[in-house]
């Protein structure tokens, strides 16, 4: 149909033809010709339009029919049920199914049946509120293949003014297969590295108990009476045993950060004691060295904050051990500065300086890479795991902060620790330790039971606590124990292995909790003596109904301490 402007302009065009051929006549009949004669070009003018607006209409389908019918992309049409109204020619060819037996057919049964909600959601988010849709689902061929599909839906209107969803399937099967791969190569990976600190840390336990042979034994025998050259071997084998046990500790705690085992303490603690602890750690090696050690505070009033003093202690310890180990002239500076933020915690800068030989440029890139030194001859020169600045860093980065360096051969190195603090008022627990036991009333007539399966390990404690005046009764597994408990009422507290052949310490305490040893004995205290440290453990054996924790290779001290503090507890 023609508008009201081309009707016009035909119109005007009619009027001027007929003017010209009518310009001779002037009688009322020739006048009546006249305008039959202009209304008649206006008709032939209209039908010229009309069929060059025919042609357009009809050139322009053919381009869409083509376009539809052609695509490499399949078109379908839904009715509001899901019904195929049309499909286009690669749709049918994506459905593996003739066109002809694809009308009225409801697409659901080529997805699978827990699609179905997703589809008919979709086809309402077009009809009911008129929105382009796009997402990605499921789909099948008319074999049972399976397809992904990108669904880019829209409403339209058909010539009968009927509503219909117009649905472009684009085929995403192959990127879906890729992605999917993708996946499982990442899962793959990601097992494959669980699996590798998963070994690691089963490793270390393993280690960790001869080990608390070795050292408890050179321990014990260094406190004999020794000639010079004894003292001397004993001296280096403990010396070796724990370098040993640091490298251990070392490949333990990265097993632990890989495999997002670590969780962080927030207790209030002093940082000038722990500085000050740190300062005389290092104290004898320098001036072993000749060098200078010094520690530079600028807090602006602040001391106590809240956070993990254990891990902050632990990166110090290796910064300014790495700064002693490769300065051999000069002086190393522990600079520290607390910067208040807006949010109204303190920043921590603490800048370990040293005067050492540096760190060539070609190898600052590997410098955080795991079991990574910085030169090949640092191997033989300075041993060590090569963890120790990739544990700093990570430690740093759960902590919120960071961990940077500047160094230069033969110019020294500076390592920058940033951490982020709140300060606080509260008073830190006292970081000296309790006096030992061996200072308390009756500890010569405590009885002790250590459930224990290793010769050498039992060898180690019961010496070490007969020699404070315990009396010990030792245990292989957890029926030796319960045996033991229910015919010696003389026994107070219990160090309880947690690994042993038979019956396992936790099961030998449960079963003391739940009164199979007698009733006497039901609340005795009982404190987990294993290998096995890796973050969380300590809970777990606490839920498991133990009162304490002692990991091997222990502390001569820390036994003590826990034993006396939990025979203090029993009394008050």
């Amino acid at each position: 149909m023609l508008s009201e402007n081309n009707n016009a302009e035909i119109r005007k065009r009619a009027e001027a033809k007929a003017k010209r051929q009518a310009e001779s006549m002037a009688t009322p009949t020739e006048k009546l010709i006249y305008e039959l004669n202009v209304h008649q070009i206006e008709l032939e003018m209209q039908n010229d339009e009309l069929r060059a607006s025919q042609q357009e209409v009809q050139k322009a389908r053919r381009q869409y029919e083509a376009l539809f019918e052609n695509a490499p992309i399949g078109y379908f049409l839904f009715s509001r049920q899901g019904g195929i109204l049309d499909v286009n020619h690669h749709g049918a060819l994506m459905l593996k199914a003739e066109r002809k037996h694809l009308t009225h057919k409801p697409f659901v049964v080529f997805l699978p049946r827990d699609t179905h909600p997703r589809f008919f959601r979709h086809l309402q988010s077009v009809f009911e509120r008129e929105e382009v849709v796009s997402e990605e689902m499921p789909f099948s061929d008319r074999s049972g293949g399976l397809l992904w599909g990108r669904f880019e839906s829209r409403l339209q209107r058909n010539a009968a003014g009927e509503d219909q969803c117009f649905t472009a399937i684009i085929d995403i099967t192959d990127r879906k297969s890729m992605e999917q791969d993708l996946i499982a190569a990442k899962e793959q990976a990601v097992a494959a590295n669980r699996a590798k600190s998963h070994f690691l840390a089963n490793m270390s336990h393993e280690i960790r108990t001869p080990m608390n042979g070795i050292i408890g034994m050179a321990e014990l025998t260094l406190d004999t009476e020794l000639n010079k050259e004894q003292q001397g071997y004993l001296d280096a084998i403990h010396g070796s045993a724990e370098s040993l046990l640091a490298i251990i500790n070392d490949i333990l705690d990265f097993s632990r950060i890989e495999a997002e085992k670590i969780t962080l303490e927030h207790r209030p603690f002093s940082l000038s004691i722990l500085l000050g602890a740190v300062q005389d750690l290092f104290r004898p090696m320098v001036d072993n060295k000749g060098i200078s050690l010094e520690l530079n505070q600028e807090l602006n009033g602040h001391d106590a904050f809240i956070g993990d003093a254990n891990r902050i202690r632990q990166v110090l310890v290796n910064l300014v051990g790495n700064a002693v180990k490769f300065t051999h002239e000069g002086r190393i500076q522990i600079n520290v500065k607390g910067l208040e933020t807006e949010d109204g915690r303190v920043e921590l800068r603490i800048e370990v300086k040293d005067t050492g030989i540096g760190i060539p440029e070609a190898q600052q890139h590997e410098i955080f890479q795991s079991f990574t030194q910085a030169e090949g001859n640092y191997g033989r020169a300075f041993p060590g795991s090569g963890l120790g600045l990739t544990i700093s860093r990570s430690l740093a980065d759960l902590m919120g902060g960071s961990l940077s360096f500047e160094s230069g051969e033969d110019q020294g190195s500076t390592f920058r620790f940033v951490i982020p603090l709140k300060a606080t008022t509260l008073t830190p627990e006292e970081v000296t330790k309790p006096a030992l036991h061996n200072n308390q009333p009756h500890v010569h007539t405590t009885h002790v039971l250590v459930a224990e399966d290793n010769a050498i390990n039992v060898l180690v404690i019961r010496t070490l606590l007969e020699k404070k005046g315990y009396t010990v009764t030792c245990a292989g597994n957890g029926h030796e124990a319960l045996e033991a408990l229910s015919t010696q009422d003389s026994i107070r507290i219990v160090l309880m292995d947690v690994s042993m052949p038979g019956m396992d310490g936790v099961t030998a305490t449960r079963k003391i909790r739940a009164g199979e040893a007698g009733s006497a004995v039901k609340d005795i205290p009982i404190i987990a003596l294993t290998a096995h440290s890796i973050k969380g453990a300590r809970e777990e054996f606490l839920a498991d109904g133990m009162d304490d924790y002692i990991s091997k290779p222990f502390n001569q001290d820390e036994v003590f301490e826990k034993i006396q503090a939990l025979l203090n507890k029993e009394l008050t």
